[in-house]
């Protein structure tokens, strides 16, 4: 429970660090937005998205009479001939097409005998719809002649002709928005009035439909049933979603005038006029010039083929829906939120595996829901964000591991501290790598507990110089510190003249292994403090010693004790205090070594020599205990010796 809730915790932590990171790397992204450089590159993704995930099917519905280049040589003049384009709209009406819009502006009059043939043609051909544009750069708007077009509303932009007058049957603005970047992904749906008027593709579009467009709110219009929504509220633009190398099927004007084309291949369609040659001038940047043909060249679309994807948008629901900045902005804060979180809680490769997979899949997303739904989310803030939030997120984990590591240094300098001067430095190190197994906040474990005390230590002492008795004493001490380093054993505590040491503690070899390592180290200390008297047994300063010790195994509270300025690590129980009385009864048993029962059960059979003194009274205990002892068996080895002797060297 409790290292889930250290889990919990853990991951918490990340959540709200990946928040933070996310917001930083997403206003970021904002700021970035601003640029021109960026709102390129984005345009740069829509057309490849717009590409990718568009058609390359044919309209069924408009057709496209062009004035192409061949035509164009066969007619042989410039500007074309009203009459050339009359003859063309009379054959065009003979095959009784539904509507025909006319991509030419009719604003200027030519000579007489083109005015009285545009008009005858106009009026005879049935639905026709001209050309005009609004005003733009101070400009006055350019609308059809008189002759051509008597508007009902002379105010108007666009609006139907007079009925009944001769000529056509409506005009409309034919203006296309240019994007920053020189380049056409919008069609108009009105302009801003008094009053206000239609654009020639949704004019064209409402006159072919038989339905009429009506405003369902501030982001949208709905046509046929469905529902459009603006690009631009503002200036009534909305995306064209019908970009292909040909948008709608094209028939050359040349084959129409010369009778090349079959009688019934415009009957009810919605017909459109226009010059897609040189001399025109009328070849404009669309998302279709960032696809290469095939031989490598770049396609520039006829404004009059522009004007058929915008009208194909609308009558086959392709009009594109951009998601707005709620939605945007939402999904890079998550995106990049789920990036920083992966590189923070997980691997730094996987992490970083799985951001890179993120950075991928928003494109892949925003294809997908181009060419199912016509909906357009921008994925170039997404993976401007992911790679934003990729180096932030390292950068952070880098500090994080820095102040853990610097965390872990003063642990371990604290830990190191704490254990050095009582055990082996590389049991020390051990208590370091194994550290997760020791608490300082105090925890019951099973350990050995061993105390040594020096015989008659206050009759040798008596009279001495204190200088002398530290002197002597500090040798005896150094030579038992060696021992029980040799051994594993935790020399916790100096008392006077007596020694209180732990087996199995702070780290445990399992009981049984920390019992015998406890009994081999006492024998080791006798065999040490032989050692000693023989090597001080011709000088009359140091005494001949003799030491007793006692053990005993049991449960005990390990923990660090003491106040809030100073504290050890050390252990408090029964266990410790029974060991203690049994040091005080070699006395009265004149052994060398007494250990209880319990600690006799563990190392039984590991020496030989292990004999039974009985049972036996202890100061504390109601009840009487059985006592033993172990007769001496050498154990030092070599090296050991040798530290001893270097030892009464330097305190001699």
């Amino acid at each position: 429970m409790k290292h889930e809730l250290s889990r919990r915790r853990k991951y918490f932590k990340f959540v709200w660090q990946s928040a933070a990171i996310a917001v930083a790397a997403c206003v970021a992204v904002f700021f970035a937005s601003r640029f021109t450089s960026f709102t390129d590159l984005d345009a740069w993704t829509y057309d490849f998205t717009s590409i990718t995930g568009g058609d390359d099917s044919v309209s069924k519905d408009v057709v496209l009479v062009d004035i192409d280049e061949e035509s164009f040589a066969r007619i042989g003049k410039y500007p074309i001939p009203w009459t050339t384009v009359a003859d063309l709209l009379t054959k065009i009406g003979a095959q009784r097409p539904k509507v025909v819009g006319l991509d030419m502006l009719l604003s200027e009059a030519r000579t007489p005998e083109d005015n009285r043939a545009m008009q005858t043609a106009l009026t005879s051909a049935g639905v026709v719809v001209v050309a005009s544009q609004n005003s733009a750069g101070g400009l006055p708007p350019l609308l059809p002649l008189l002759m051509f077009c008597q508007p009902e509303n002379a105010k108007a932009a666009s609006g139907f002709c007079t009925e009944g007058a001769p000529g056509a049957e409506g005009y409309a603005v034919i203006n296309l928005p240019f994007d920053q970047d020189g380049y056409i992904r919008q069609m108009h749906l009105y302009f801003a009035g008094p009053p206000r008027s239609e654009s020639f593709p949704l004019f064209l579009a409402e006159q072919y439909a038989g339905d009429s467009v009506s405003q369902a709110d501030r982001n949208g219009l709905t046509f046929l049933g469905r529902r459009f929504y603006f690009a631009d509220y503002r200036n009534g633009t909305a995306l064209i979603g019908s970009w292909s190398h040909q948008p709608v099927p094209t028939i050359p004007a040349w084959k129409l005038l010369s009778g090349a084309v079959p009688a019934d291949a415009l009957t009810g369609k919605l017909v459109l006029i226009g010059q897609t040659n040189d001399a025109a001038r009328d070849r404009l940047l669309t998302p279709v010039f960032r696809h290469a043909e095939p031989d490598g060249t770049r396609l520039r679309l006829g404004g009059t083929e522009i004007l058929g994807a915008a009208i194909r948008s609308l009558l086959e629901g392709k009009v594109v829906r951009p998601a707005i900045p709620l939605v945007r902005w939402t999904v890079v804060l998550i995106v990049c939120w789920l990036s920083a979180f992966l590189i923070l809680a997980l691997r730094t490769t996987v992490g970083v595996g799985f951001t890179l997979v993120l950075a991928v899949l928003p494109s892949v997303l925003s294809v997908w829901l181009y060419a199912k739904y016509r909906y357009w989310l921008p994925f170039l803030p997404v993976q401007t964000g992911v790679g934003l939030a990729l180096p932030m997120s390292l950068g952070l984990q880098y500090v994080l591991e820095q102040l853990v590591s610097h965390e872990a240094r003063e642990q371990r300098k604290q830990l190191m501290k704490l254990f050095s001067s009582y055990v082996d430095p590389a049991v020390a190190s051990t208590i370091w790598d194994r550290r997760s197994e020791v608490s300082l906040s105090g925890e019951e474990r099973v350990a050995t507990v061993v105390f040594t005390d020096i015989r008659s230590f206050t009759k040798m002492s008596a009279g001495r110089p204190p200088a002398e008795v530290l002197s002597w004493l500090n040798q005896y001490l150094t030579a038992m510190d060696i021992v029980i380093r040799r051994y594993d054993g935790f020399l916790n505590k100096f008392i006077g003249d007596g020694l209180m040491i732990i087996f199995g503690l702070p780290l445990s070899h399992g009981p049984s292994e920390d019992a015998r390592l406890a009994v081999e180290a006492s024998l080791a200390m006798l065999e040490a403090v032989t050692k000693l008297n023989e090597l001080n047994a011709g000088n009359p300063e140091i005494p001949q010693l003799r030491i007793g010790i006692g053990m005993h195994t049991g449960s005990l509270m390990a923990g660090s004790i003491g106040s809030a300025s100073r504290q050890e690590y050390s252990v408090i129980g029964s266990t410790v205090n029974l060991a203690s009385r049994l040091e005080s009864l070699n006395k009265p048993f004149k052994t060398e070594i007494l250990m209880s029962q319990a600690t006799r059960d563990m190392i039984a059979r590991d020496f030989v020599g292990v004999r039974s003194l009985g049972m036996t009274s202890v100061a504390g205990l109601e009840d009487q205990i059985e006592v033993f002892t172990v007769d001496p068996q050498p154990k030092m080895e070599p090296k050991y010796r040798a530290l001893i002797d270097k030892n009464v060297r330097v305190h001699q």
